[in-house]
């Protein structure tokens, strides 16, 4: 089961999105939810129709943020809908496919341990030790909150846990959450798998769709810039080198 987040808005990411999937011999269903224009009531009356329970807090985050949550949202509640399925992937619309992800997605289908895998991401505080194995590839712990929703699976059990925990009132992007951040009932157990089979496109990734519509220091183009320029720099790469170890 694979979900592909992609508004009606985004052609040239469904384009390329689409035309790797089909090459992989994917299935997919698109979903994507585009609140970005809309009011706070006019979000509030959406998930009073569509996802009923949850709100949001209007002030720590944006709309453009609760959309992106709207659009795996709906992938989730598929997920709980659907006969005979244990997990599903999940992708955002600006990744980079390798050919291993077709093997990661029917492994990690097949009696999921931890609650969310992430197939890739930018966030290198991943352990090099406390990690396990799945099939041809490995589920490392991260150590801290891992900041991507570029693409993962994620267990149905999850998923019926948090949508039986309505009401729910949501205060952060659904990348610090489904991260890891902050102690709570919710907290999902997290892993990383390697090697990754997504990484982000570096021209359809440095187009942020939320950033023209979230007025937030760490979602600001020159901050995202900088965030960019320091992971690809060699303090960077000598400090992460410390998670080998851990």
């Amino acid at each position: 089961m694979l979900f592909l987040i992609n508004l009606d808005s985004a052609e040239a990411r469904r384009a390329r999105m689409v035309e790797q999937l089909d090459g992989l011999g994917l299935a997919y269903r698109r979903i994507g939810a585009d609140l970005r224009h809309r009011s706070d009531a006019e979000i509030a009356a959406w998930f009073d129709a569509h996802l009923p329970g949850l709100s949001f807090d209007f002030d720590d985050v944006s709309s453009a943020e609760i959309g992106c949550w709207a659009s795996h949202l709906l992938a989730w509640r598929a997920l709980a809908d659907a006969p005979d399925v244990e997990a599903a992937a999940v992708l955002e619309d600006d990744l980079r496919l390798e050919a291993t992800l077709p093997a990661a997605i029917a492994t990690l289908a097949v009696s999921p341990v931890f609650d969310i895998v992430f197939l890739g991401t930018s966030s290198r505080n991943v352990s090099s030790r406390q990690r396990v194995r799945a099939g041809d590839f490995t589920i490392h712990q991260p150590v801290g909150t891992i900041y991507n929703t570029w693409g993962y699976v994620i267990a149905k059990h999850y998923v019926q846990r948090f949508f039986e925990a309505r009401p729910l009132a949501i205060d952060r992007p659904i990348d610090h959450y489904t991260g890891g951040s902050r102690g709570r009932a919710l907290k999902p157990r997290i892993g990383v798998l390697r090697p990754a089979p997504v990484s982000e496109d570096p021209d359809l990734g440095a187009a942020s769709q939320i950033e023209p519509f979230t007025f937030r220091i760490d979602r600001a183009r020159l901050v995202e810039q900088a965030r960019r320029r320091l992971l690809a720099s060699r303090v960077s790469e000598l400090y992460y080198r410390l998670y080998r170890f851990l």
